[in-house]
């Protein structure tokens, strides 16, 4: 009886030990959704304001480059940057992206900053003028490496970036049952 009692109680303890792991992986999976972890994050502004914002949440918003609605920029996320977002989060939304987003919005929506003037990515010359001799950066593929990796030049590509203007997300329900003659907006909204 000692024996069976024994092989119980050790099959017991391998169910433990295993279920411990699962519980360690699973934390492991959520950290990796997470942007805890992450050495840098996309950051989307939501929404304007519908009432008079302090003015550290301005500063905030300004120093991110995030002015409109609708606009996005990569961020490192570093401490400093985890405190802004935080205090900026009823207006944002971050997240991490892989190296297949980050190149998809370079070259559908891509635009840097030459001269003070918005430039579309359309040719690497851009790049190259604006990155090549200080940054060693000459084309969109290294521009996009460096963004998902954060490299040296992370700093210098991501303000090279003009703030990405995405369209604003309309839900299937907003698009198929709040047309332009009801408003388009939701609740009564008055005469």
């Amino acid at each position: 009886p000692g024996e069976g009692a024994d092989a119980a109680s050790a099959s017991a303890s391998a169910a433990a030990l295993a279920a411990a792991a699962g519980e360690e992986e699973t934390t492991e999976v959520r950290r990796a959704a997470n942007s805890v972890g992450a050495a840098s994050v996309f950051v989307v502004r939501v929404r304007e304001p519908t009432y008079s914002v302090p003015p550290q949440v301005k500063n905030a918003l300004s120093a991110l480059r995030l002015r409109n609605a609708n606009e996005g920029v990569f961020v490192r996320y570093t401490e400093t940057a985890r405190r802004l977002l935080h205090l900026v989060e009823p207006f944002v939304i971050y997240g991490v992206v892989s190296k297949s987003t980050v190149a998809d919005l370079i070259n559908r929506r891509g635009h840097g900053k030459l001269d003070g003037k918005r430039v579309p990515l359309s040719d690497n010359t851009v790049i190259e003028k604006a990155l090549g001799e200080k940054d060693g950066l000459i084309c969109v593929e290294d521009l996009v490496h460096e963004i998902h990796t954060v490299g040296e030049s992370f700093k210098a590509a991501s303000n090279f970036l003009w703030p990405f203007r995405l369209t604003a997300f309309r839900s299937k329900f907003q698009k198929q049952k709040l047309g332009m003659k009801d408003g388009g907006e939701y609740g009564a909204v008055g005469e």
